[in-house]
Protein backbone atom coordinates (compact mmCIF):
# COMPACT_ATOMS: atom_id res chain seq x y z
CA UNK A 1 0.00 0.00 0.00
CA UNK A 2 3.01 2.27 0.28
CA UNK A 3 6.47 2.28 -1.21
CA UNK A 4 8.25 4.64 1.13
CA UNK A 5 8.66 3.18 4.64
CA UNK A 6 8.42 6.64 6.23
CA UNK A 7 4.80 6.91 4.98
CA UNK A 8 3.84 3.74 6.81
CA UNK A 9 1.91 3.78 10.06
CA UNK A 10 1.96 -0.02 10.30
CA UNK A 11 4.33 -2.50 8.73
CA UNK A 12 4.58 -6.22 9.49
CA UNK A 13 7.00 -8.73 8.04
CA UNK A 14 6.36 -12.50 8.17
CA UNK A 15 4.57 -11.95 11.49
CA UNK A 16 3.95 -15.34 13.11
CA UNK A 17 2.50 -16.45 16.43
CA UNK A 18 2.47 -20.04 17.67
CA UNK A 19 0.83 -20.79 21.02
CA UNK A 20 2.26 -23.58 23.24
CA UNK A 21 4.47 -24.77 20.37
CA UNK A 22 1.53 -26.31 18.56
CA UNK A 23 -1.30 -23.93 17.64
CA UNK A 24 -0.36 -21.63 14.74
CA UNK A 25 -2.60 -18.60 15.36
CA UNK A 26 -0.88 -16.37 12.79
CA UNK A 27 1.37 -17.47 9.97
CA UNK A 28 3.77 -15.32 7.96
CA UNK A 29 1.70 -12.11 7.68
CA UNK A 30 3.29 -9.25 5.74
CA UNK A 31 1.33 -6.01 5.51
CA UNK A 32 1.94 -2.29 4.92
CA UNK A 33 -0.51 0.41 5.94
CA UNK A 34 -0.23 4.07 4.94
CA UNK A 35 -1.28 7.09 6.98
CA UNK A 36 -4.98 7.88 6.51
CA UNK A 37 -5.98 4.34 5.51
CA UNK A 38 -9.07 2.80 7.06
CA UNK A 39 -8.42 -0.92 6.89
CA UNK A 40 -10.99 -3.61 7.57
CA UNK A 41 -9.50 -6.79 9.00
CA UNK A 42 -11.83 -9.58 7.95
CA UNK A 43 -11.97 -13.18 9.06
CA UNK A 44 -14.34 -15.65 10.67
CA UNK A 45 -13.94 -16.51 14.37
CA UNK A 46 -10.56 -18.12 14.98
CA UNK A 47 -8.98 -16.72 11.80
CA UNK A 48 -6.28 -14.88 13.77
CA UNK A 49 -7.66 -11.32 13.80
CA UNK A 50 -7.33 -10.69 17.56
CA UNK A 51 -3.87 -12.30 17.66
CA UNK A 52 -2.73 -10.02 14.82
CA UNK A 53 -4.04 -6.90 16.59
CA UNK A 54 -2.50 -7.90 19.92
CA UNK A 55 0.89 -8.42 18.25
CA UNK A 56 0.49 -5.04 16.59
CA UNK A 57 0.05 -3.22 19.90
CA UNK A 58 2.67 -5.25 21.77
CA UNK A 59 0.37 -7.26 24.05
CA UNK A 60 1.94 -10.45 22.63
CA UNK A 61 5.46 -11.22 21.46
CA UNK A 62 5.75 -12.69 17.96
CA UNK A 63 7.18 -16.20 17.58
CA UNK A 64 8.80 -15.02 14.34
CA UNK A 65 8.79 -11.92 12.14
CA UNK A 66 8.15 -8.38 13.36
CA UNK A 67 5.70 -5.50 13.56
CA UNK A 68 6.61 -1.83 13.23
CA UNK A 69 4.33 1.04 14.18
CA UNK A 70 5.28 4.61 13.16
CA UNK A 71 8.55 3.14 11.80
CA UNK A 72 9.66 1.62 15.14
CA UNK A 73 9.65 -2.01 16.27
CA UNK A 74 6.71 -2.86 18.52
CA UNK A 75 7.57 -4.83 21.66
CA UNK A 76 5.81 -5.37 25.00
CA UNK A 77 8.10 -2.61 26.40
CA UNK A 78 7.31 -0.02 23.74
CA UNK A 79 5.05 2.16 25.92
CA UNK A 80 5.95 5.27 23.90
CA UNK A 81 4.43 3.67 20.77
CA UNK A 82 1.35 2.43 22.59
CA UNK A 83 0.64 5.98 23.81
CA UNK A 84 -0.01 6.87 20.17
CA UNK A 85 -2.53 4.04 19.67
CA UNK A 86 -6.19 3.90 20.70
CA UNK A 87 -7.18 0.27 21.27
CA UNK A 88 -10.62 -1.28 21.82
CA UNK A 89 -10.69 -5.01 22.62
CA UNK A 90 -13.68 -7.23 21.76
CA UNK A 91 -16.34 -6.89 24.49
CA UNK A 92 -14.54 -4.15 26.48
CA UNK A 93 -15.02 -4.34 30.28
CA UNK A 94 -15.05 -1.37 32.68
CA UNK A 95 -15.05 -0.98 36.49
CA UNK A 96 -18.78 -1.23 37.17
CA UNK A 97 -18.80 1.16 40.13
CA UNK A 98 -17.24 4.02 38.15
CA UNK A 99 -19.07 6.57 36.00
CA UNK A 100 -17.95 7.63 32.49
CA UNK A 101 -16.49 10.84 33.97
CA UNK A 102 -14.53 9.12 36.77
CA UNK A 103 -13.29 6.38 34.42
CA UNK A 104 -12.17 8.72 31.62
CA UNK A 105 -10.55 11.06 34.13
CA UNK A 106 -8.66 8.07 35.61
CA UNK A 107 -7.49 7.02 32.11
CA UNK A 108 -6.40 10.59 31.29
CA UNK A 109 -4.37 10.74 34.52
CA UNK A 110 -2.69 7.43 33.60
CA UNK A 111 -1.61 9.10 30.35
CA UNK A 112 -0.20 11.96 32.42
CA UNK A 113 -2.54 14.62 31.05
CA UNK A 114 -2.59 17.75 33.25
CA UNK A 115 -5.92 18.87 34.70
CA UNK A 116 -6.32 21.86 32.34
CA UNK A 117 -6.05 19.47 29.33
CA UNK A 118 -8.06 16.64 30.93
CA UNK A 119 -11.24 18.50 31.80
CA UNK A 120 -12.10 20.05 28.39
CA UNK A 121 -11.05 16.90 26.51
CA UNK A 122 -13.20 14.73 28.74
CA UNK A 123 -16.22 17.00 28.23
CA UNK A 124 -15.83 17.07 24.43
CA UNK A 125 -15.35 13.27 24.22
CA UNK A 126 -18.41 12.55 26.34
CA UNK A 127 -20.43 14.82 24.04
CA UNK A 128 -18.90 13.26 20.90
CA UNK A 129 -19.94 9.73 21.92
CA UNK A 130 -23.38 10.94 23.09
CA UNK A 131 -23.01 9.95 26.76
CA UNK A 132 -23.65 13.40 28.23
CA UNK A 133 -26.94 12.42 29.89
CA UNK A 134 -25.36 9.29 31.43
CA UNK A 135 -21.99 10.87 32.30
CA UNK A 136 -22.62 10.63 36.07
CA UNK A 137 -24.36 7.20 36.04
CA UNK A 138 -22.66 4.00 37.23
CA UNK A 139 -21.27 1.95 34.28
CA UNK A 140 -22.93 -1.16 35.80
CA UNK A 141 -26.30 -0.09 34.35
CA UNK A 142 -25.04 0.56 30.81
CA UNK A 143 -26.41 -1.16 27.70
CA UNK A 144 -24.01 -2.78 25.19
CA UNK A 145 -24.29 0.29 22.97
CA UNK A 146 -23.41 2.70 25.80
CA UNK A 147 -20.47 0.53 26.87
CA UNK A 148 -19.24 0.47 23.26
CA UNK A 149 -19.44 4.28 23.05
CA UNK A 150 -17.54 4.62 26.33
CA UNK A 151 -14.84 2.33 24.86
CA UNK A 152 -14.57 4.71 21.88
CA UNK A 153 -14.15 7.71 24.21
CA UNK A 154 -11.50 5.84 26.26
CA UNK A 155 -9.58 4.92 23.08
CA UNK A 156 -9.48 8.60 22.05
CA UNK A 157 -8.46 10.16 25.38
CA UNK A 158 -4.74 10.28 24.45
CA UNK A 159 -5.47 11.80 20.99
CA UNK A 160 -3.90 8.78 19.23
CA UNK A 161 -2.61 8.74 15.64
CA UNK A 162 -3.68 5.13 15.07
CA UNK A 163 -6.93 3.45 16.16
CA UNK A 164 -7.04 -0.34 16.50
CA UNK A 165 -10.58 -1.53 17.17
CA UNK A 166 -11.36 -5.25 17.54
CA UNK A 167 -14.98 -6.08 16.57
CA UNK A 168 -16.39 -2.68 17.71
CA UNK A 169 -19.94 -3.56 16.52
CA UNK A 170 -20.01 -7.01 18.17
CA UNK A 171 -23.18 -7.61 20.18
CA UNK A 172 -24.77 -4.25 19.33
CA UNK A 173 -28.41 -3.83 18.37
CA UNK A 174 -29.11 -2.18 14.96
CA UNK A 175 -29.42 1.35 16.40
CA UNK A 176 -26.20 1.11 18.45
CA UNK A 177 -24.40 -0.45 15.48
CA UNK A 178 -25.52 2.42 13.24
CA UNK A 179 -24.22 5.03 15.70
CA UNK A 180 -20.88 3.15 16.00
CA UNK A 181 -20.47 3.09 12.20
CA UNK A 182 -21.24 6.83 12.01
CA UNK A 183 -18.58 7.47 14.69
CA UNK A 184 -16.02 5.46 12.71
CA UNK A 185 -16.85 7.43 9.55
CA UNK A 186 -16.31 10.72 11.40
CA UNK A 187 -12.95 9.58 12.77
CA UNK A 188 -11.87 8.11 9.42
CA UNK A 189 -11.43 11.59 8.00
CA UNK A 190 -8.59 12.38 10.41
CA UNK A 191 -7.12 9.08 11.71
CA UNK A 192 -5.53 5.88 10.49
CA UNK A 193 -7.80 3.00 11.54
CA UNK A 194 -7.73 -0.76 11.68
CA UNK A 195 -11.18 -2.19 12.35
CA UNK A 196 -11.64 -5.94 12.65
CA UNK A 197 -14.95 -7.64 11.95
CA UNK A 198 -16.45 -10.81 10.54
CA UNK A 199 -19.30 -8.72 9.15
CA UNK A 200 -18.55 -7.57 5.65
CA UNK A 201 -21.34 -4.96 5.57
CA UNK A 202 -19.69 -3.02 8.44
CA UNK A 203 -16.32 -3.08 6.69
CA UNK A 204 -17.95 -2.22 3.38
CA UNK A 205 -19.51 0.89 4.88
CA UNK A 206 -16.52 2.43 6.66
CA UNK A 207 -13.27 1.08 5.15
CA UNK A 208 -11.28 1.71 1.98
CA UNK A 209 -8.82 -1.19 2.37
CA UNK A 210 -9.23 -4.77 3.48
CA UNK A 211 -7.07 -7.63 4.72
CA UNK A 212 -8.59 -11.10 4.91
CA UNK A 213 -7.29 -13.71 7.36
CA UNK A 214 -8.17 -17.38 7.12
CA UNK A 215 -6.65 -20.01 9.47
CA UNK A 216 -3.91 -17.54 10.42
CA UNK A 217 -2.89 -16.85 6.80
CA UNK A 218 -3.48 -13.61 4.95
CA UNK A 219 -5.28 -14.54 1.76
CA UNK A 220 -6.00 -11.01 0.56
CA UNK A 221 -4.66 -7.54 1.19
CA UNK A 222 -5.61 -4.56 -0.95
CA UNK A 223 -8.40 -2.16 -1.80
CA UNK A 224 -11.92 -2.98 -0.69
CA UNK A 225 -13.13 -2.40 -4.23
CA UNK A 226 -10.89 -5.19 -5.54
CA UNK A 227 -12.06 -7.54 -2.80
CA UNK A 228 -15.71 -6.95 -3.65
CA UNK A 229 -14.92 -7.49 -7.31
CA UNK A 230 -13.69 -11.01 -6.52
CA UNK A 231 -16.94 -12.05 -4.92
CA UNK A 232 -19.50 -14.08 -6.78
CA UNK A 233 -22.70 -12.13 -7.23
CA UNK A 234 -24.74 -15.25 -7.82
CA UNK A 235 -27.87 -15.18 -5.66
CA UNK A 236 -30.73 -12.71 -6.21
CA UNK A 237 -34.26 -12.26 -4.91
CA UNK A 238 -36.93 -10.47 -6.93
CA UNK A 239 -40.29 -9.32 -5.54
CA UNK A 240 -42.90 -9.30 -8.30
CA UNK A 241 -46.40 -7.98 -8.94
CA UNK A 242 -48.89 -9.33 -11.46
CA UNK A 243 -51.13 -12.24 -12.27
CA UNK A 244 -49.93 -15.40 -10.46
CA UNK A 245 -50.25 -17.49 -13.65
CA UNK A 246 -48.19 -14.96 -15.60
CA UNK A 247 -45.52 -14.99 -12.86
CA UNK A 248 -45.44 -18.82 -12.93
CA UNK A 249 -45.11 -18.78 -16.72
CA UNK A 250 -42.24 -16.26 -16.57
CA UNK A 251 -40.49 -18.40 -13.92
CA UNK A 252 -40.78 -21.43 -16.22
CA UNK A 253 -39.07 -19.54 -19.08
CA UNK A 254 -36.32 -18.29 -16.73
CA UNK A 255 -35.70 -21.87 -15.48
CA UNK A 256 -34.83 -22.86 -19.04
CA UNK A 257 -32.16 -20.12 -19.36
CA UNK A 258 -28.62 -21.61 -19.33
CA UNK A 259 -27.22 -18.91 -16.96
CA UNK A 260 -29.20 -20.20 -13.96
CA UNK A 261 -28.48 -23.30 -11.91
CA UNK A 262 -31.60 -22.94 -9.76
CA UNK A 263 -34.81 -20.89 -9.93
CA UNK A 264 -37.39 -21.00 -7.10
CA UNK A 265 -40.77 -19.28 -7.05
CA UNK A 266 -42.44 -18.69 -3.66
CA UNK A 267 -45.77 -16.85 -4.15
CA UNK A 268 -44.56 -13.61 -5.76
CA UNK A 269 -40.89 -13.87 -4.79
CA UNK A 270 -38.46 -15.25 -7.35
CA UNK A 271 -35.12 -16.68 -6.15
CA UNK A 272 -32.34 -16.90 -8.73
CA UNK A 273 -29.04 -18.74 -8.42
CA UNK A 274 -26.58 -18.06 -11.26
CA UNK A 275 -23.97 -20.44 -12.62
CA UNK A 276 -20.48 -19.53 -11.34
CA UNK A 277 -19.30 -18.43 -14.78
CA UNK A 278 -22.46 -16.51 -15.72
CA UNK A 279 -22.28 -12.76 -16.37
CA UNK A 280 -24.87 -11.34 -13.99
CA UNK A 281 -25.82 -8.30 -16.10
CA UNK A 282 -26.59 -10.43 -19.20
CA UNK A 283 -28.46 -13.04 -17.15
CA UNK A 284 -30.57 -10.41 -15.36
CA UNK A 285 -31.29 -8.61 -18.65
CA UNK A 286 -32.87 -11.85 -19.93
CA UNK A 287 -34.90 -12.10 -16.71
CA UNK A 288 -36.21 -8.53 -17.08
CA UNK A 289 -37.16 -9.14 -20.73
CA UNK A 290 -39.02 -12.33 -19.76
CA UNK A 291 -40.91 -10.51 -16.98
CA UNK A 292 -41.79 -7.71 -19.42
CA UNK A 293 -43.03 -10.18 -22.06
CA UNK A 294 -45.35 -11.70 -19.46
CA UNK A 295 -46.56 -8.30 -18.16
CA UNK A 296 -45.06 -8.91 -14.73
CA UNK A 297 -43.93 -5.85 -12.72
CA UNK A 298 -40.69 -5.86 -10.71
CA UNK A 299 -41.09 -4.27 -7.25
CA UNK A 300 -37.58 -4.86 -5.91
CA UNK A 301 -34.38 -6.83 -6.52
CA UNK A 302 -31.59 -7.56 -4.06
CA UNK A 303 -28.30 -9.42 -4.12
CA UNK A 304 -28.56 -11.92 -1.25
CA UNK A 305 -25.70 -12.49 1.13
CA UNK A 306 -23.16 -10.41 -0.75
CA UNK A 307 -22.71 -7.82 1.98
CA UNK A 308 -22.59 -10.43 4.72
CA UNK A 309 -20.28 -13.00 6.21
CA UNK A 310 -21.51 -15.57 3.66
CA UNK A 311 -20.01 -13.68 0.71
CA UNK A 312 -16.72 -13.39 2.53
CA UNK A 313 -16.79 -17.12 3.37
CA UNK A 314 -17.39 -17.86 -0.32
CA UNK A 315 -14.18 -16.01 -1.11
CA UNK A 316 -12.23 -17.87 1.58
CA UNK A 317 -13.53 -21.23 0.36
CA UNK A 318 -12.72 -20.41 -3.26
CA UNK A 319 -9.20 -19.19 -2.47
CA UNK A 320 -8.45 -22.13 -0.18
CA UNK A 321 -9.31 -24.51 -2.97
CA UNK A 322 -6.86 -22.66 -5.26
CA UNK A 323 -4.13 -22.36 -2.67
CA UNK A 324 -3.18 -19.25 -0.72
CA UNK A 325 -0.16 -18.23 -2.76
CA UNK A 326 -2.03 -17.33 -5.92
CA UNK A 327 -4.12 -14.49 -4.50
CA UNK A 328 -1.60 -12.85 -2.22
CA UNK A 329 2.12 -12.33 -2.86
CA UNK A 330 3.64 -10.29 0.00
CA UNK A 331 6.42 -8.93 -2.20
CA UNK A 332 3.80 -7.36 -4.46
CA UNK A 333 1.94 -5.71 -1.57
Amino acid sequence: MANNSSDLVVETFKLTKIYQNRQIALNDVTLRLERGCVMGLLGSNGAGKTTFLRLLIGLHRPTAGWAKVFGKFMTPNAADLRRRIGYIPTNPQFPRGMTPITYLDYMARLFGLPREVRKPRLASLIRAVDLLRASGDPIAGFSNGMTARLAVAASLINEPDLLVWDEPTHGLDPEARRSMLELIKTLASEKTLIVSSHNLSDIDEVCNHAAVLSHGQMIYCGSLQDLKGRMRRNHYELDLEGDQKAIAKAAQVIRALPEFRMVNLKQRRLELYLQDDAVNTAALANVFMTLNDNKVTLISIRSVGQQTEQAFLDLVEKEESRGFARIYQPEAA
